[in-house]
């Protein structure tokens, strides 16, 4: 009877070197997301008066939207496409060709 081979695979503590590069470029992945999901609409939040009024962002106009709604809907798109792009060259550098 074979025995079984039992296959080790941590996100937070890994010990092969091709699977620290690949978290390597999960985690830069992961942060960015979360800076792009949510420090955008946390400054617009955090940009009004101190009386609770809105934000200059707010006021502010660009192609004819809102700019906070601008930056939320059409901005937060745009960076996920980039995000994905920075993922592929990325993982082109540390994964496929193992710098």
């Amino acid at each position: 009877m074979e025995k079984e081979k039992i296959i080790d695979i941590s996100f937070f503590n890994p010990k092969r070197d091709h699977i620290k590069r690949e978290v390597k470029v999960a985690s830069r992945i992961l942060i960015l997301w979360f800076l792009a999901t949510f420090l955008v609409p946390i400054i617009i939040l955090f940009t009004g008066g101190p009386d609770g009024s809105q934000s200059f962002l707010c006021h502010m106009k660009f192609l004819g939207f809102p700019f906070h709604y601008w930056l939320v809907a059409q901005g937060s798109t745009i960076c996920y496409i980039l995000l994905c792009l920075y993922f592929v060259s990325l993982w082109e550098k540390y994964v496929v060709r193992g710098e």
